[in-house]
């Protein structure tokens, strides 16, 4: 078993558990695991999510920059908690909610301010919600952060 085959299954088993609040903590974790984002000893690394992330146009230096999810922590959670209440949610599922809606940018402070402001720092816009396809990047360009790759090398 792998270490994202055992942050899946901590996923896995606070959903079945209906522990919302402490799903949020694997996230991150998982993601680490997905994107190889790890320290020399194999432990997710903020520093390595930050330096190889999407940033937005707006961040001149890393260190100013904040990891912010495309999908709000809680949008995702309450997608698996739709899942799980509709007796939908397996391994599988699950796996593929977390690869289509979880990823992460480097944002400068204003456009985590602009999140804040046009209320959307928890949440998508209202019409993504009803849309089939479930843009992503729905809720950044909502409130015009642009993203570009990073000029890191990974």
């Amino acid at each position: 078993m792998t270490d994202i085959d055992i942050e899946l299954d901590h996923i896995f088993l606070e959903a079945q558990a209906q522990r919302w609040t402490c799903i949020e903590r694997f996230l991150f974790s998982y993601f680490c695991f997905r994107e190889n984002y790890l320290t020399s000893k194999g432990k997710p690394d903020w520093e390595s999510a930050r330096h190889n992330c999407m940033r937005s146009s707006r961040v001149t230096t890393i260190e100013n920059g904040v990891l912010e999810p495309f999908v709000p922590h809680s949008v995702i959670i309450g997608e698996i908690k739709r899942h799980c209440r509709d007796g939908s949610l397996t391994r599988q599922a699950l796996k593929r909610i977390l690869n289509q809606l979880l990823d992460y940018a480097l944002i400068a402070p204003q456009d985590k301010a602009a999140l804040k402001a046009a209320r959307l720092n928890e949440a998508m816009p209202t019409d993504w919600y009803h849309s089939a396809s479930r843009p992503v990047f729905q809720r950044l360009d909502t409130v015009n952060i642009t993203l570009v790759p990073s000029r890191e090398t990974r």
